[in-house]
């Protein structure tokens, strides 16, 4: 005998969660001490110029974070890092404009905010 049929999709879920993403507004949060060597008194003018810009293109402009990842998201090479946060894993986004050496790292905490771990001024990491 077959097991009873519902209206829900199995897919529901995960549009569900999808709309949501793409309704969130993109906000940054330091949540702890970013990385030696990638912080802001490591930052010359450029780069401090740089997450400026980044953050008047995003949350200036009070972007979704599906609108963020589709105009800054890294997409070629190593994308997918994780880190290891209260002993639970999250998956590190890189975050960098066309071919501009300015990168930011970091990954969404439970209340949707982007958690920035480390500035890359220099594209020194993963390039």
């Amino acid at each position: 005998m077959a097991g009873k049929l519902t209206n829900k999709n199995k897919n529901e879920s995960k549009a569900n969660k999808l709309t949501r993403v793409q309704n969130i507004e993109f906000k940054i949060a330091i949540a702890h001490s970013l990385e030696n060597r990638y912080c802001f008194k490591d930052l010359k003018r450029e780069g401090l110029i740089a997450f400026n810009a980044f953050i008047e293109a995003t949350v200036g402009r009070k972007l979704t974070i599906s609108q963020v990842d589709k105009l800054f998201l890294r997409k070629r090479g190593d994308v997918k890092q994780t880190l290891s946060v209260q002993g639970v894993q999250k998956e590190v986004v890189h975050y960098g404009k066309d071919r501009t050496s300015f990168r930011i790292f970091g990954y969404y905490n439970s209340d949707g905010y982007f958690v920035l771990t480390h500035i890359d001024q220099n594209h020194k990491v993963n390039s």
